[in-house]
């Protein structure tokens, strides 16, 4: 019976072992790393870069990002869940990074991936969380034909600097910028430093008109709870691909909730995200 019950653990330990052996770690250089998710079977080209949000990391709150690519990649759809430099890390509370830094780095994602055997460079992908999805925009402002389809979750629109300097950043703004560092605490999980270079980076960036220069399609996904200004109405306006979509869902935070599994929301906004990536990329 003993060495049944071993046999049997062994068993579970290989499955989840080979489960997870299409995902790679990936080194971009310096501190950029990713981690790149192939689907098992039935793959036909189509890819994804994941951008993380605001002093977050690749795995995301509660392994979220990690889940998202788990689900695209069953879907067939492959993924690059990207750690940006001077930030990804989620235990990391020295911010060091830029919009242009994200920028860079998620050209460089996107060239890597491009490089890969089996990828169709026509279906190519993006998905942005929060500051992420600032970074989507960016990155498909300046190319408009780069991605074939884009989902923002949460994200920050609009002027990109009134938005960082503003609501919970906007002490450690005005420090930063009389003393060259501010201090922000994210209530719950960690107190960060940020430099001046880092707020002075999205000065200029209207993001309003880098959707607007989005070639692809794009769907916004957002909670009715999200602390950021929700403006779907307005930013669907600009959208020139088709389609471009928005949904709102009741009740859910600028997280989606991901610490409380009872309520959905999280598990809401995937399957919302994976049906239109696999139906429209």
């Amino acid at each position: 019976m003993k060495s049944r019950s071993c046999l049997f653990l062994l068993g579970l330990f290989l499955t989840g072992l080979f489960a997870r052996a299409a995902e790679t770690r990936i080194e971009l250089g310096g501190e950029l790393n990713a981690r790149w998710l192939t689907p098992d079977a039935g793959w036909s080209g189509r890819a994804v870069l994941i951008l993380h949000g605001f002093a977050s990391d690749s795995e995301g709150p509660a392994d979220s990002q990690r889940r998202l690519a788990e689900a695209l990649a069953a879907r067939g759809i492959a993924s690059l869940r990207v750690n940006f430099h001077g930030e990804g890390d989620s235990a990391r509370t020295a911010i060091e990074s830029t919009f242009d830094g994200r920028l860079a780095d998620t050209e460089t994602a996107r060239t890597w991936v491009l490089a890969q055997p089996g990828v169709d460079a026509t279906r190519m992908g993006v998905f942005g969380w929060s500051l992420g999805g600032a970074t989507a925009l960016g990155s498909a402002g300046a190319h408009p034909d780069w991605f074939r389809a884009m989902v923002l979750w949460s994200s920050v629109t609009g002027d990109a600097h009134a938005a960082l300097t503003g609501g919970s950043l906007a002490a450690a703004a005005a420090q930063a910028e009389a003393t060259g560092t501010g201090t922000c605490e994210i209530v719950g999980w960690k107190t960060v430093t940020l430099r001046r270079a880092f707020f002075e980076s999205f000065r200029g960036v209207d993001l309003d008109a880098a959707l607007a220069r989005h070639a692809g399609k794009f769907l916004s996904v957002r909670g009715s709870a999200d602390y950021l200004p929700r403006r779907e109405a307005e930013i669907l306006e600009l959208a020139k691909g088709r389609p471009a979509e928005a949904v709102l869902i009741g009740g859910a935070d600028h997280i989606f909730n991901v610490f409380d599994p009872a309520a959905g929301h999280f598990d809401h906004a995937v399957r919302v995200t994976v049906d239109w990536l696999d139906r429209e990329l």
